[in-house]
């Protein structure tokens, strides 16, 4: 019954293969699972990243495990309607005289879907760890030691917390204590802010109806959500790393979509206002969202750069997970004359003029240390390189790139105090740069937002 929830699972768009069976397994043998509703629940938090994913993921359970396909219907009610097991529920609720005169199908329809994914998880849960009796056994001043485990590995939890029940005051207050003796990255555990654990704070975890701090949405139920990279324990002025990766990445997601033009569903919209009384509420086309367009220039070359590529390429890389389809990078070595390239090895060359083609909505970051020869950038004929020789100083092109692109931000990873030792103040006139710190990728995120400090 179980082994091809899956690939149902994967008909409705997710990407589950037999660890979302092993998570399964594993709650049920904690006593988490004790009927179908229950299963729902449970189902639900392990595969739904973000609360757009809850409805494809109840079409997809109940098209599994009830036999209901809404694909050939015209409205979900007809298709459980005409299901098997809405049909077996009727009989049985007939047969035993809990249903007599008119049938009325939509009240019934309400009553079979109540009853049937009727969920005593909440109850299991509070079985399995109480949030009290843990909070009061948990110390919020313990003292930071060391990781508790070798960077980049996930150390999952087995348990699993309700916090529904404890004031979001109280757990923002002990987060902020916990906060501040945490000095390191965590994973696991009930105690930190960290990631899949059972800990009230943090993300990816199994505490549940807690406070989410960065990282992607798990079952959709936090009752506060802190994005601002400055919940994260970690020092903001200090250069990315592995450990503070997750920081930056969260401050890049707040970069805001500028478009407000977004294609109405309308059979949607009309179904749903049929459905709601007459209450009109909106829904958009899901390829008109989160559109946001970024445009990535990236010094990949010279001895200078060399030592910033992995964590300059693992931080972008990251970003196509934001922007998987607005996301457009080009590489160049040193400074930007008439051309840049589509691959790492620069063998396909782009003109600027073509680059420029591309809508001005998009957000561009250069990613570069500035660290070259005046002459290389305010120079015609500057560049070293006999390929890239132009008339137009580098300083010209990217004063036209500018004109046409108004939110740039230059990322420098060599730290502040040395850009006076490189062509950064030229740069500095023309683009706003800022250092490859969290504190810096957060200041140009409000950049690209049009909040601007010069």
């Amino acid at each position: 019954m179980f082994s091809g929830f899956p690939e149902t699972l994967r008909q409705y768009g997710f990407k589950t293969d037999v660890r979302t069976l092993l998570d399964m397994y594993r709650t049920m043998e904690m006593g988490l699972v004790t009927n179908l509703g229950s299963l729902f629940d449970v189902c639900q938090h392990l595969i739904c990243k973000s609360r757009r994913e809850i409805a494809p993921y109840t079409l997809a359970f109940w098209d599994h495990f009830l036999g209901i396909d809404t694909t050939n219907f015209n409205t979900i009610d007809d298709a459980i309607r005409k299901s098997s097991a809405f049909e077996h529920w009727l009989s049985q609720k007939l047969e035993t005289g809990k249903i007599s005169g008119e049938i009325d199908y939509e009240k019934l329809i309400d009553q079979f879907l109540n009853e049937t994914l009727q969920s005593d998880l909440q109850a299991n849960i509070q079985k399995e760890l109480d949030a009290r009796k843990h909070l009061d056994d948990d110390n919020p001043d313990m003292a930071d030691r060391k990781s508790n485990g070798p960077p980049g590995v996930l150390q999952a939890t087995d348990k699993m917390v309700d916090y529904s029940k404890i004031s979001l005051e109280e757990l923002i207050e002990r987060m902020k204590r916990v906060m501040e003796q945490q000095k390191t990255a965590h994973s696991g555990g009930g105690h930190w802010i960290g990631s899949h654990g059972f800990s009230p704070y943090g993300h990816s975890g199994h505490g549940l109806n807690g406070i989410r701090v960065g990282g992607p949405a798990h079952a959709g139920t936090a009752r506060k959500v802190l994005g601002d990279p400055s919940f994260y324990p970690v020092d903001l002025d200090a250069p990315i790393t592995d450990n503070n990766m997750d920081a930056a990445l969260q401050a890049l997601k707040n970069i805001e979509d500028i478009h407000p033009d977004r294609k109405l569903n309308v059979k949607r919209t009309v179904e749903e206002t049929g459905r709601n009384g007459g209450i009109v509420i909106p829904h958009f086309l899901r390829e008109q969202q989160d559109r946001t367009q970024v445009l990535l220039l990236l010094d990949n070359g010279g001895n200078s750069m060399w030592v910033h590529a992995r964590k300059v390429q693992m931080l972008f890389a990251k970003i196509k997970r934001r922007f998987p389809q607005d996301l457009k990078t080009y590489y160049f070595h040193n400074a930007i004359y008439d051309q840049v390239y589509e691959d790492e090895a620069r063998r396909k060359p782009v003109t600027l003029r073509k680059v420029m083609e591309n809508s001005s909505d998009y957000r561009v970051f250069i990613v570069g240390d500035a660290y070259m020869g005046p002459h290389e950038f305010l120079a015609p004929f500057g560049s070293i390189e006999f390929r890239e020789e132009s008339s137009t100083p580098s300083l010209e092109n990217i004063k036209t790139l500018h004109e046409h692109f108004p939110f740039v931000v230059w990322i420098n990873p060599t730290p502040k105090q040395y850009w006076n030792r490189t062509i950064a103040p030229y740069v500095q006139q023309v683009f706003q740069m800022e250092p490859l710190t969290i504190n810096g990728i957060l200041e140009a995120a409000k950049y690209m937002n049009g909040i601007k400090h010069f």
